[in-house]
């Protein structure tokens, strides 16, 4: 699925630190984030063994056509994927470094 909007993140878990690169304008990221995580509550837990490397890459993409999201990510674990994007990135967005994504169909 193409995404509309795409925001990809890139999180480096022994620096707790999240860069996100998109499409979208920054103002728009509280809405369409809480949007994502509010679309993922009732899921269930994922007790997946996580991948343990130290970086992960997560990518959201926004249909607004039907106005759906698809979610890549290498974390190999949807409890861990939700984690990220909730505290590390959502609840940070003041903090977090937002650059431009240069090529929203690269992947």
């Amino acid at each position: 699925m193409e995404g509309d909007v795409v925001i990809e993140i890139n999180f480096n878990m022994a620096e707790e630190k999240a860069i996100v690169k998109t499409n979208a304008k920054k103002e728009a990221l509280p809405e369409i984030l809480g949007a994502w995580i509010e679309s993922r509550k009732e899921q269930k837990d994922d007790t997946s063994e996580p991948d343990r490397k130290g970086s992960f890459v997560i990518i959201i993409k926004l249909n607004l056509e039907t106005d759906t999201f698809t979610t890549e990510s290498d974390t190999r674990n949807k409890s861990l994927t939700y984690g990220i994007v909730l505290f590390d990135v959502f609840n940070k967005l003041d903090e977090v470094e937002i650059l431009p994504l240069i090529d929203k169909n690269r992947r």
